[in-house]
């Protein structure tokens, strides 16, 4: 017999605010052009570091959870990957058009189809299908940057290449933390996001001030409310938010609502920087959306079978 979880309003919307304010993503790194990424990059860390810190002085539980996880090497290399991906995916929305690389950022299922099947494990005709699905999409999605009468500038060609390595470390991140959690040693998922932030304003912070010195004396004292909007707004609130929400909903769902990260991103880039959407951009994003949705069922539905 076959019981039907209870329909949870609260953690939905918690799920569609993490997925909007990820979309805006894109647009705040774009109004902050002067900026170089690994300064960008440590300074989003740090200001959801600053503001998620009050939490453990809050919460005794999270204290003694980050304790644990502080402890684990795995968490390290975990929290290394998450790093790596703001790295990558803040130099992409400097390089290329937003719409186009949040697709493009979206596209981790096709990778952990991929990796798998490099590992010899067999691969459902249904998720098959969707890769197709999917990477046709993204293929509509770039091709007008691509097409002889608009060649892709070198620094487009950089973003797409960024954004879809920032995917395959997000991939390596899914199947790693699964592999944990199988074996019932996954860390806690937000004590992991605290430590990734910590961890990020290091890596990132010290890079920084080795390659980017430059940017000490830079005009970004100007943007205090952009970069407040991308530390908060796009870093801190999401990060606790898809905590939450996927404690308490369903995986399926959850992963189908961050399949909606493009469109949000898509809306905003074309409403607040005035990007142009080709003709072609939104059966491409459908056809890929519903390639990934079918990865992404497929995967569950044999997870729990």
């Amino acid at each position: 017999m076959t019981r039907t979880a209870p329909f949870d309003v609260g953690a939905l919307a918690t799920a569609g605010l993490t997925a909007l304010l990820w979309g805006l993503t894109g647009v705040f790194v774009r109004l902050l052009p002067s900026l170089p990424p690994l300064t960008l990059a440590a300074l989003r860390l740090a200001i959801a570091l600053v503001v998620l810190l009050p939490m453990l002085g809050l919460a005794p539980t999270m204290r003694r959870a980050l304790g644990v996880v502080a402890k684990q090497a795995s968490a390290y290399a975990l929290a290394s990957l998450l790093v790596g991906y703001y790295l990558l995916a803040t130099a992409a929305f400097q390089l290329a058009p937003v719409a186009e690389v949040a697709v493009l950022l979206s596209t981790s299922p096709v990778f952990v189809l991929s990796f798998r099947r490099i590992r010899g494990e067999p691969v459902q005709r249904r998720q098959a299908a969707g890769a197709v699905l999917a990477l046709s999409g993204v293929a509509i999605v770039v091709a007008p940057g691509w097409s002889p009468g608009a060649a892709p500038t070198a620094a487009r060609l950089a973003g797409d290449g960024l954004a879809a390595c920032a995917a395959a470390l997000t991939a390596v991140y899914a199947m790693y933390f699964n592999a944990l959690a199988q074996r019932g040693r996954a860390p806690d998922s937000v004590a992991l996001s605290v430590l990734t932030l910590a961890v990020g304003v290091i890596a990132a912070g010290s890079a920084a001030a080795l390659l980017e010195p430059q940017a000490a004396v830079g005009p970004w004292e100007s943007k205090i409310a952009l970069l407040l909007g991308l530390g908060v707004l796009c870093t801190a609130v999401p990060t606790i938010g898809f905590a939450v929400a996927s404690r308490r909903l369903a995986a399926v769902v959850t992963a189908c609502i961050s399949l909606s990260i493009p469109i949000f991103a898509a809306l905003f880039a074309q409403w607040l920087l005035g990007e142009a959407l080709s003709m072609l951009f939104v059966p491409g994003l459908a056809l890929a959306l519903v390639g990934m949705a079918m990865i992404v069922v497929a995967g569950r539905q044999r997870s729990i079978a």
